[in-house]
């Protein structure tokens, strides 16, 4: 989030920017992030975000700053099993076509025919959005930050905000005060892009942000054979009502990204410890049993590989 703002800062002319970062850039939960971005999305003002990302991402990013990024544009499915979900689909296609994507309706044979190892059973018909994709996360924010600097931005690593003020000097004109762990910064706009600890940093200036941290479980298989000789990466399955998720490749390895709907867990209702870094939660396997059976019921090639 950091990175991505002061890349585009920079990018309106905005170059004065400092950047703080309390540990390493992608620490939290950015490094080991899905990287999922799809057009199935029924919000033009998301859709415009998200077509521009898609093209900063397939190229734009990588041929300016020379830095990796990793695109997969392997294309999706969002599965509908209802006709209430079909209604949904053609809903979201309206929007996409609206705005220019390429998106389109097919029935349970087309998605057979680009992924032949998903159990379509119960499927009435899907979305297709064959320009969707996924990228490496902690690949695009490098590439940000170094578009960024590059542009005159100033970076700052393990250098933790330790509390931000309205500057109360007689000189005072609306400008802010950033203490941090190395000194103090004098600056006339503040931007809370703290992830899980916005919360917290809010409350330093008197706001109450309405937010909370979750869980989220995926899982990544041994290598699976019938990807071995694949000459093309399948499409991302989008499943809500029997995964609860979405199934991908992950190279030649499989991965099962499952939301928690009926049971989500929050973390840290009152404060994020500062001293958390690249730390993931141990594994929850009752609560997302149900949903981790029903994947391995629509993607069988799974169902004897280790996770």
């Amino acid at each position: 989030m950091g990175c991505g703002l002061a890349y585009h800062l920079a990018h309106e002319g905005w170059t004065d920017v400092v950047l703080l970062e309390k540990a390493e850039l992608t620490s939290g939960s950015t490094w080991h992030a899905a990287g999922q971005i799809t057009h199935s999305t029924s919000s033009f003002g998301l859709g415009k975000c998200v077509d521009y990302n898609i093209g900063l991402y397939a190229g734009g990013l990588e041929a300016e700053t020379g830095q990796v990024v990793t695109w997969h544009g392997c294309g999706s499915f969002r599965l509908a099993y209802t006709e209430d979900e079909m209604d949904w689909l053609r809903h979201t296609l309206s929007v996409g076509r609206a705005l220019g994507f390429n998106i389109e309706l097919v029935d349970r044979e087309q998605v057979a025919a680009l992924h032949p190892f998903y159990n379509l059973d119960g499927v009435i018909g899907a979305l297709h959005t064959p320009d969707d994709g996924h990228v490496d996360p902690s690949n695009v924010t490098m590439a940000m930050a170094t578009g960024a600097r590059q542009l005159g931005v100033n970076i700052q690593r393990r250098c933790r905000a330790i509390n931000i003020t309205p500057n109360n000097s007689q000189s005072n004109n609306g400008e802010w005060v950033v203490e941090t762990e190395r000194g103090t910064i004098i600056c006339e706009h503040v931007v809370n892009a703290g992830g899980t600890y916005a919360r917290q940093m809010g409350e330093w200036s008197g706001l109450q942000l309405p937010m909370t941290s979750m869980t989220h479980h995926y899982f990544v298989t041994e290598p699976v054979p019938e990807f071995a000789d694949l000459e093309r990466e399948l499409p991302v399955i989008r499943d809500d009502q029997k995964v609860s998720g979405y199934i991908r490749m992950e190279q030649k390895r499989g991965l099962i990204g499952i939301y928690e709907k009926a049971n989500p867990n929050t973390v840290w209702e009152d404060h994020c410890p500062w001293e958390a870094e690249n730390e993931l939660f141990d594994p929850d396997y009752d609560r997302v049993m149900p949903w981790l059976e029903e994947s391995l019921n629509r993607m069988p090639i799974f169902a004897d590989l280790g996770i």
